[in-house]
């Protein structure tokens, strides 16, 4: 095959992995000390102007959020 050739096949390539990252949402970690029951109404309104972000939270109280954050500070572990 010549790269005159290659190069629809290629085009097609590209574009279907694109296709496919862009299905993919993109993952947010939010660490917050808010109530389960205040939590809906924040991921709504974020859903409706972001809907291709997925939240996922972290909820503890202030103190263990706080201590986690300064903790985290340069090196940030999200899912622990």
């Amino acid at each position: 095959m010549t790269s005159a050739s290659l190069r629809p096949l290629l085009a097609v390539l590209a574009f279907a992995l694109a296709g496919a990252a862009h299905a993919q949402k993109t993952q947010l970690t939010v660490y917050t000390a808010l109530e389960t029951d205040q939590i809906k109404a924040y991921e709504t309104g974020f859903n409706k102007q972001y809907p291709d972000i997925e939240l996922k939270w972290v909820r503890d109280s202030t103190g263990v959020i706080t201590a986690k954050l300064l903790a985290e500070k340069a090196n940030p572990q999200p899912t622990s």
